[in-house]
C-alpha cells in the first residue's frame, strides 16, 4: 500500500469554524471550514461529503491524516442523520451537492464522498454540461448496479439486509470504544432501533441510488477518480468494482481486504495514505508542506444544538426502583431517559456542568410525557435512543426518547417518551461565566415561568385560609397533600428539579389510594393487584424553591374499560399572597393480576375499587 512522502504533518491547531448556511425548500445546508484565503496557491481545497445518516464531523479521523496538505471544507447535507427525507421531492443528491458547493468560499479542487454521499459525487460527475467539476475526486465504499444485475425482488432483499449490516457498523463505529464492552445482543438492539427510526423512505432513497448508477454516463467522466472499498463489503463486491472501473475509464478502483464501510474512520491512516497517493499524481497534491487546514482531529465547537444526531446511550435501571417484584416503577423509567436526555448535551460539549460553569445556565427538563408498552426488569440492559425535534420559538429544546431491550433474541420497546430542555438563567451564576453561545440562545429562558406554554397560567390572589376550599372545591374529588421542599429534591441550589415532580406524582398516588382505602399493599395482600402505569406526563408552568410547601393536587377524572384510571396531576405554591400553578401533569394507573388462572391480565375494577377511585360519585 502506498505510503504518504516525506514526514507526517503536525497536527493543525484547532480552527473548525461555521462558513456558510441557507436553508432552501425547507432544508438546511451548511459548509464548515474557514474562511481566510489559502496560505499558498498549491493548497488544494477539499470538499467532503458525508453518508446517509451521516454527519459531517464523522471525517475528524481522515481529516487528521490529510492535515497539513490542503485548506478541507465538510459539507452539511440534508440526508443527515435523522432527516425526514423530504429533500427527496426538492432534488437529487447531485443537485444538493452542488446548492452546498455553491456555498464554498472557495473554487473545489478535490471531492470526497463516503458510501451514499461518494454516490452523490458520482452522479454529479456524470452531470453533463457542469461547470463546477473539481480537479480530481476520490469516492469511500460506494454503492454501483452492472447492467447485468436484475432490478427483482431478491436483489431488493439483499438490498436491505446490506443496508441493515451498514447501519450496524455504523453504530458501532459510532460508539468508539464502548462498543468494545456491548454485549452484541445490546448492539443489535441498538441497531434495529436505528433502522427503524430511519425508516422504508431511508433505504428506499438508497436503493433508487444504487439501482440508478446504471443510468449514469460514466464513460463521458474526465475527472481522475480515486475508488476505495474494502473486500468483504457488499455495497462494492468484486463484480460490481469490475463493472465500475469498466463503465469508468478515469477511475482507479482498489479493494483491499482489511478495508469496512466506514474505512475513512477506522482505517483512517491507511485510506489517508492511499489519497494522499493518488491526489499527488493527479493534481500535485503535497505530501510534506505545512499548510494550515480547519479540520482537526479535535472536538469542534458545536454549532447547532438540535443537529439531527441520534444519541444510543446504555444503562441500567436502579436498584431502588424494583419496589414490585423485580418490576421497575414507571419514576425509574423517566429517570433513564433523562439521563440518556443528559447525555446528549454531554456529546456536544454542553452538559449541564459545563452550562452551569461556563455559561451561568441551568439545563432544565420542563416537559417529559412517556408510555410504557411493556415492562423492565431490574437486570435489563437498555438501549435509549434520543433524537431531537423540531423546535417551535420560545418553547425549548424538543427531543423523542425510545427506549428498547432484548429479550429471546427480539427488541422489545419498553418506553416511548417526549422531552423538553429549556436553559434557565442563574439567578447566582459563577463568577466569570461566558456570554450564551448563538446555537444556543433560542433555548435560554430567565425562568421557566417565561415558556411560552406557560402562558395561561398566571398567578391568582387566594387568601391563606381560602387555599384547601380553591384547591380541593366540593364535588371535585381532589385530593390534597402539602408538604415541604426538601433540598435533596432540588438543583442548582435553588429550585425543585422535574424528578422532584416524579417523585411527587409517584407519592401523592400512594397517599391518595392509601386515603381512599385501597392502598398498594392493601391490594396486593388481598387481592394480588400489582399497581401499573402505562402513561404519565410532568410539565413545569412555573419555578417551585427549596423549603417552600408544594400543594400537590391529586385528581381522578376517568375509568376506562374499568381496568385503568386517568388522573390529573397539579402542583401550586402559595407566595406573597399569590397561589402559583408550578407543574400540571397526568396519569394512567391499572392493575395486572399476580395470581390464580387470571395470572398476567389486567384486573377488572370491582364497585369498592370505583367507588374509592372516584370518591363515591359513580
Amino acid at each position: 500500500m502506498a505510503k504518504p512522502n516525506g514526514a507526517r504533518p503536525a497536527t493543525p491547531p484547532d480552527g473548525w469554524t461555521p462558513v456558510a448556511e441557507t436553508r432552501t425548500a425547507r432544508e438546511r445546508l451548511a459548509v464548515l471550514g474557514t474562511t481566510s484565503p489559502a496560505p499558498r496557491p498549491a493548497a488544494p481545497v477539499v470538499a467532503l461529503v458525508h453518508g446517509l445518516e451521516g454527519h459531517w464531523t464523522g471525517w475528524r479521523p481522515l481529516a487528521g491524516q490529510l492535515a497539513g496538505r490542503c485548506r478541507a471544507y465538510a459539507l452539511d447535507l440534508p440526508w443527515r442523520a435523522g432527516n425526514h427525507y423530504r429533500w427527496r421531492h426538492h432534488g437529487t443528491p447531485a443537485h444538493w451537492l452542488r446548492e452546498a458547493l455553491a456555498l464554498v468560499p472557495e473554487p473545489v479542487d478535490v471531492l470526497i464522498g463516503h458510501s451514499f454521499g461518494a454516490n452523490a459525487v458520482l452522479e454529479h460527475l456524470a452531470t453533463p454540461g457542469d461547470l463546477s467539476q473539481p480537479r480530481a475526486a476520490v469516492l469511500l465504499a460506494p454503492f454501483f448496479r452492472p447492467e447485468t444485475l436484475t432490478v427483482d425482488w431478491p436483489l431488493y432483499e439483499a438490498a436491505l439486509a446490506g443496508f441493515r449490516q451498514v447501519i450496524t457498523d455504523g453504530v458501532r463505529v459510532g460508539l468508539g470504544e464502548r462498543a468494545r464492552h456491548l454485549d452484541p445482543d445490546v448492539l443489535a438492539a441498538m441497531a434495529d432501533t436505528a433502522v427503524e427510526g430511519i425508516g422504508p423512505v431511508g433505504f428506499l432513497s438508497l436503493f433508487l441510488q444504487f439501482t440508478g448508477t446504471t443510468e449514469l454516463d460514466l464513460g463521458a467522466v474526465t475527472v481522475p477518480t480515486l475508488v476505495l472499498a474494502g473486500e468483504n463489503d457488499t455495497s462494492l463486491s468484486e463484480d460490481r468494482a469490475a463493472a465500475l472501473a469498466a463503465a469508468m475509464p478515469a477511475a482507479t478502483v482498489r479493494r483491499h481486504p482489511h478495508y469496512t464501510h466506514f474505512c475513512h474512520a477506522e482505517q483512517a491512516a491507511d485510506v489517508g495514505a492511499d489519497i494522499t497517493a493518488f491526489l499527488t499524481d493527479a493534481i500535485a497534491f503535497p505530501t510534506d508542506t505545512p499548510i494550515t487546514t480547519p479540520l482537526t482531529t479535535k472536538e469542534p465547537p458545536m454549532t447547532e444544538l438540535l443537529d439531527g444526531t441520534l444519541t444510543t446511550p446504555v444503562g441500567r435501571p436502579r436498584y431502588e426502583g424494583a419496589n414490585i417484584r423485580t418490576w421497575i416503577g414507571f419514576k425509574h423509567f423517566m429517570y433513564l431517559t433523562e439521563e440518556a436526555v443528559l447525555q446528549y448535551f454531554r456529546e456536544r460539549g454542553v452538559g449541564a456542568e459545563t452550562l452551569y460553569h461556563t455559561y451561568g445556565l441551568g439545563l432544565e427538563i420542563v416537559d417529559h410525557s412517556v408510555s410504557l408498552p411493556a415492562t423492565l426488569g431490574i437486570d435489563d440492559e437498555v438501549t435509549a435512543v434520543v433524537e431531537p425535534g423540531r423546535p417551535k420559538p420560545g418553547h425549548g429544546a424538543p427531543f423523542k426518547v425510545r427506549l428498547t431491550v432484548r429479550r429471546d433474541g427480539e427488541t422489545v420497546t419498553v418506553l416511548t417518551g417526549k422531552i423538553r430542555v429549556a436553559l434557565v438563567t442563574l439567578k447566582d451564576a459563577p463568577a466569570g461565566v461566558r456570554p450564551v453561545p448563538a446555537h444556543l440562545e433560542p433555548y435560554v429562558v430567565p425562568e421557566v415561568a417565561a415558556l411560552a406554554d406557560a402562558a395561561g397560567h398566571e398567578p391568582q390572589a387566594v387568601a391563606d385560609g381560602d387555599l384547601e376550599a380553591v384547591l380541593t372545591p366540593p364535588g371535585s374529588n381532589a385530593f390534597l397533600w402539602s408538604w415541604r421542599i426538601p433540598y435533596f429534591y432540588c438543583h442548582f441550589s435553588d429550585r425543585l428539579q422535574h424528578s422532584g415532580y416524579v417523585r411527587a406524582m409517584e407519592e401523592v398516588v400512594d397517599r391518595f389510594l392509601d386515603d381512599r382505602g385501597i392502598s398498594i399493599r392493601t391490594m396486593l395482600d388481598e387481592r394480588g393487584w400489582i399497581p401499573v402505569v402505562s402513561r404519565a406526563r410532568a410539565h413545569m408552568l412555573a419555578d417551585a424553591f427549596m423549603e417552600e410547601t408544594l400543594h400537590t393536587v391529586f385528581t381522578v377524572q376517568e375509568i376506562i374499560k374499568d381496568v385503568m384510571y386517568t388522573a390529573a396531576f397539579d402542583t401550586y405554591v402559595h407566595r406573597d399572597g399569590r397561589l402559583v400553578h408550578t407543574a400540571t401533569g397526568s396519569i394512567m394507573h391499572g392493575y395486572a393480576v399476580s395470581r390464580g388462572e387470571q395470572a398476567g391480565s389486567l384486573a377488572e375494577f370491582d364497585d369498592t375499587t370505583r367507588t374509592a377511585l372516584l370518591g363515591g360519585t359513580r
